[in-house]
């Protein structure tokens, strides 16, 4: 084998720094305030996957930046710091905080358990995949719950209708997710706390951090006090870490270490230090819910403008009725470039649209007007 020379060494990561810088390009334009870019079907807006348009805050870059100085070593004391961060900023204490390499690792780790422990899961229809999705894929019963007729919101009382004793957890999105409702706050305490008597109660809370309705509430401190009850949140949403992978679990100890002992991935440390600055930069996650309801106003205009249902969204997406199969609207927005999201049976005539920067959003106002009006 030849050795490494200096010379190969800088012609290497040259190569590298060169495709990071192409990637990047490539990832960033996708926007229309980008001054040179035109949305086109093999580079679309990415209107599809709820990511942040705004990317990662420039505390948290840096953090980063400076991170790779030490990142030689395992991630220990920052992920301590990072723990005790999140747990004053919920109310609850550090030993009811799981880091993670993204939510998706608790959802899947659950689901595993769930599978390991015998029983089945309980979930809303339609709801965001990971944790059902993975309980199919080891061979997990599902006992699926239509949303309510009217308002598409979750049915609590339908779900305990559904309940069964072979029910082992019940996985809740709140906000949902293709359906940003939410579940109303006492209704959803009293809910968990009885039903949390027979089985693990599960609440998703990735999109707590855009909520503003007053009917909202997190059930964070109830899972840090209540036996079989779980909440998720993620970085990926407001803190635009969804390439870069920070999860957290709250609950009482003694679940945690259930799911600690399960879990597979490893946190970087240039994740535990961005998240540590990210987590305390509330003027970005201000900025960017602000653009984000901006964003929304602009296709809450269009839809209002002719008469197409939709939601008030307590999220970074909406939802819309196109009247016409899924397959048809994604095609017929992506050849102005635009890429919506995946379908969501049984509403195949309906369509998810994330929120991206306000000028964005106004060129989609454009296509739907050119593709869907008339």
């Amino acid at each position: 084998m030849r050795e490494l020379t200096r010379r190969d060494w800088l012609k290497g990561t040259s190569s590298l720094a060169a495709a990071s810088l192409v990637y990047a390009t490539t990832a960033q334009a996708q926007s229309v305030t980008v001054k040179g870019y035109t949305p086109t079907r093999e580079n679309p807006i990415r209107m599809s996957a709820n990511e942040n348009p705004f990317g990662i805050s420039r505390s948290a870059k840096n953090a980063m930046s400076e991170s790779w100085g030490v990142s030689h070593l395992y991630a220990r004391s920052g992920q301590n710091e990072l723990r005790q961060l999140y747990a004053d900023m919920n109310g609850v204490n550090p030993n009811n905080v799981l880091l993670a390499s993204g939510s998706k690792e608790i959802l899947k780790v659950m689901a595993l358990i769930t599978k390991i422990e015998g029983g089945r899961v309980l979930s809303a229809n339609p709801t965001f995949h990971d944790l059902v999705r993975y309980a199919d894929w080891v061979d997990t019963d599902i006992t699926w719950v239509d949303v309510h007729n009217e308002d598409m919101s979750i049915d609590l009382d339908a779900m305990r209708k559904a309940y069964t004793d072979d029910v082992k957890i019940i996985y809740l999105c709140n906000p949902n997710n293709p359906i940003p409702t939410i579940i109303e706050k006492q209704a959803l305490r009293e809910f968990v706390l009885e039903m949390s008597q027979k089985c693990y109660v599960f609440v998703d809370e990735a999109y707590h951090e855009f909520v503003t309705d007053s009917n909202y509430g997190s059930m964070a401190e109830v899972a840090a006090t209540t036996d079989n009850v779980i909440v998720s949140r993620t970085a990926s949403k407001i803190h635009g870490f969804a390439g870069v992978r920070i999860g957290f679990a709250i609950a009482k100890p003694e679940l945690l270490r259930k799911i600690s002992r399960r879990v597979t991935g490893t946190i970087a440390t240039p994740s535990v230090m961005g998240a540590i600055a990210s987590y305390k930069d509330k003027e970005f996650m201000d900025f960017v819910v602000r653009k984000n309801k901006e964003g929304l106003e602009e296709v809450y205009k269009v839809f209002d403008k002719h008469n197409v249902r939709h939601f008030k969204s307590n999220a970074n997406f909406t939802f819309f009725e196109t009247g016409l199969d899924f397959k048809e609207t994604k095609e017929r927005f992506l050849k102005h470039g635009i890429d919506v999201g995946r379908p969501f049976p049984p509403f195949t005539t309906w369509a998810r649209v994330s929120i991206q920067k306000p000028e964005d959003m106004k060129y989609f106002a454009e296509v739907y007007e050119k593709e869907f009006v008339g």
